[in-house]
């Protein structure tokens, strides 16, 4: 498996799959930028991102993709930064756009289009994970250990709260249209 990346690869890429190569490389280098910028400069993880970045260039399968989020992780790790300040939260979306960038890349031959209907099921279905993800990191942030005046359930209850509602929205999204009462087909 050759992983540096070849013209002739790269010219015969469906316009759908370099759009998302193209997506999940500037997710990846957003992501740098802010730990970075956010943190202290982390030569590793810099390192890490550019031979994960040849490595999707070069090839768009799933563990090229895998390499980008490892390297991402690693400059994550290497920056020395905390998980518990506000930047994590948009770290965490570059993070999950990159994956389905990667993903949505990796899902199909390189000159096939990438389906509609995929698309829009994995757009949808990573606004919702991302939304709850912000949602519980800012309840995550805002209930730290400090006298910050909300009370000790306060995050649990929420928390409790956001999984039943996701569970009933699941559940009334699954229930089948039923037949108005006295009509027969």
């Amino acid at each position: 498996m050759n992983f540096l990346p070849r013209m002739d690869r790269l010219a015969q890429l469906h316009r759908d799959r370099a759009a998302a190569t193209g997506i999940a490389l500037a997710a990846a280098w957003l992501f740098v930028i802010l730990a970075n910028s956010v943190g202290h400069l982390s030569l590793l993880g810099v390192f890490a991102v550019i031979v994960g970045s040849v490595v999707v260039f070069g090839s768009s399968d799933s563990f090229a993709g895998l390499i980008l989020l490892g390297a991402m992780v690693v400059q994550w790790l290497s920056t020395g930064l905390s998980t518990t300040t506000w930047w994590a939260i948009p770290a965490a979306w570059l993070l999950l756009t990159a994956h389905v960038a990667v993903t949505l890349a990796a899902s199909g031959p390189d000159q096939a289009p990438i389906p509609r209907q995929v698309r829009a099921a994995w757009c949808a279905r990573s606004a919702v994970v991302g939304a709850v993800t912000t949602v519980v990191g800012a309840l995550a942030l805002l209930i730290e250990p400090t006298d910050n005046g909300l009370p000790r359930y306060a995050a649990p209850a929420a928390v409790l709260l956001l999984v039943v509602a996701v569970l009933w929205l699941i559940r009334v999204a699954d229930q089948p249209e039923s037949e108005t009462s006295g009509t027969t087909r």
